[in-house]
Parts: structure tokens; sequence; C-alpha cells
């Protein structure tokens, strides 16, 4: 049976020289009493230290999220793995929800749970109960603030982080899209858990970013994961953004040329 003591928090963050944002995170409990990893991607003059022995920091002077995400997972040790950003705040008893999941559902690997948006509310839409697998579209639909692991069975998988996509790299998003894909090919079972551990204010790289480049990146992904569907998956997601009025009609040609372009750009990045 799993304890709190087997949880470990992974955080990926950026110039960091105290603790202070680990204050804003744990606002309702005391990050002192966690197991917790944070990667610091950082300048030499930006060292963060760190003198409690349940809190482990790595300095490294590169960059790339997924680069932060994979140090991570190589020097994790503890049972379950929580991956999570900087700015995220952590919800009352988040942990009991983490190792009532994992006792539960024991023969499951990993879950993706929920999180709230500054309001309040749910960030997306999710499945209203448990669910022992994910569908295609929950696994594109996955944010690393929402995956909890065993870390053996990641260990076992040989899983990492596709270091091509993520922030810092030309494809700046979907690794964890990618990440999730890559374990249930691997034969990892992963569920969904209708509640919620962070609650996160800031909007998505997506919702930050320009229509074009995001379907430039996101064939990408499509790409990566569905291999020559790809096609299928743009098709999709045109007639999606078009019925929610995301986009215009008139948009179609540029976005699908946009497409085209991010498949052929991480094809040319990924050749031997």
């Amino acid at each position: 049976m799993y304890q709190k003591s087997d949880i470990e928090i992974l955080i990926a963050t950026m110039n960091q020289t105290n603790f202070d944002f680990l204050e804003s995170m744990f606002l309702f409990s005391d990050y002192t009493k966690f197991n917790i990893l944070i990667v610091n991607q950082t300048i030499e003059d930006k060292i963060l230290h760190s003198d409690n022995e349940c809190i482990k920091v790595l300095n490294v002077f590169e960059k790339g999220l997924s680069k932060s995400r994979n140090l991570a997972l190589k020097n994790a040790t503890q049972k379950l793995l929580v991956f999570t950003d900087d700015d995220v705040v952590f919800q009352q008893k988040f942990e009991k929800k983490i190792i009532k999941s994992f006792n539960s559902y024991s023969i499951h690997d990993g879950f993706r749970f929920q999180f709230l948006n500054s309001q309040g509310n749910l960030a997306k839409k999710y499945p209203r109960t448990f669910r022992s697998r994910l569908s295609k579209l929950e696994i594109l639909n996955s944010s690393s603030v929402e995956l909890v692991f065993k870390h053996e069975s990641l260990t076992n998988a040989m899983m990492q982080f596709d270091e091509n996509f993520g922030l810092g790299t030309e494809f700046f998003m979907g690794e964890e899209a990618i990440f999730v894909s890559d374990g249930i090919k691997k034969g990892l079972k992963i569920g969904f858990v209708p509640e919620q551990l962070v609650s996160h204010s800031q909007p998505s790289t997506g919702q930050k970013t320009a229509i074009s480049a995001i379907y430039f990146v996101q064939s990408a992904v499509f790409y990566r994961i569905f291999g020559k569907m790809y096609l299928f998956w743009i098709a999709l997601k045109l007639f999606f953004d078009l019925k929610l009025r995301k986009i215009n009609f008139s948009k179609i040609g540029h976005l699908f040329n946009q497409a085209l372009k991010g498949k052929k750009a991480y094809a040319n990045a990924t050749k031997l």
C-alpha cells in the first residue's frame, strides 16, 4: 500500500535562487513535508541551493522542458512520480487523492488527473467518471500537470520525454501527449481519475500561440504519434476548429499548408 512518503514531486523551473515559488505552490500544505526534486534550468549566477534533505535541486545550464523532465526522471528516487510546473497550486489533500487512486487501482501504471483554472473551474472538458484507459482524444488532451506514474513502471518501459518536443524547441508543445502515447504503446496501463490535483492560472502554450503556429506544431505531434494517419487528425482538427468558430473557412488552405510544413520539418529534423 502506498503512502505519502512514496510520492515525489518533480518540478521543472528556471532561474530560481530561493524557494519563494514553493510557498506559492503549496498554499494548503507544508512543502517541507514532501519529497521534491527541482530541475532548475539557469545560469551560473542564479543557483538554487537546498539544505532540506527532502528537497533535492539540480541546477543545469541547458534549455528545454523535455530535457528537464528527463533529468528529473533519471534522478527520481521515490515510487510515485508527480510531474508539475512551478506555476501551479496544489489543492488540499492532493496527496491523498494520489495514494487512494494507486491503492484502489493497483494494476495501473499511471493516471491522468484533472486541474482547475484561475476561476476555480475545471480547465478542460473531462470525463465525469473513472476510466481504466484513455481514448485517443484524451491522450492528445493530456497536460503534464495532470500526470502521475509509478516510477518502476516508467523505468521498466525505459520511458523518456521526446526532446524534439516541448518548450525550448521548434515543436514547442505536445510532449505530454507523446509521452502518454509512447507509454501505452509500450504496454503501460494508464487510466483517468476525476479528481483535481492542482490549479493552474496561466493559459496553456496553445492558448497563447498564433493558430498557424499551432497547426505547424500539432501536425508534427500527430505524425509522431499516428504516423501516416496524421492527415486524418489534421482534418479532424480543422473540422472541430471550424465548428467551434476558432477559425474561418477562408483560413483552411493556409492552415493545412502550415500543417504539412510542420510534418515535413519534423521528418527532416529526425532523419538519421
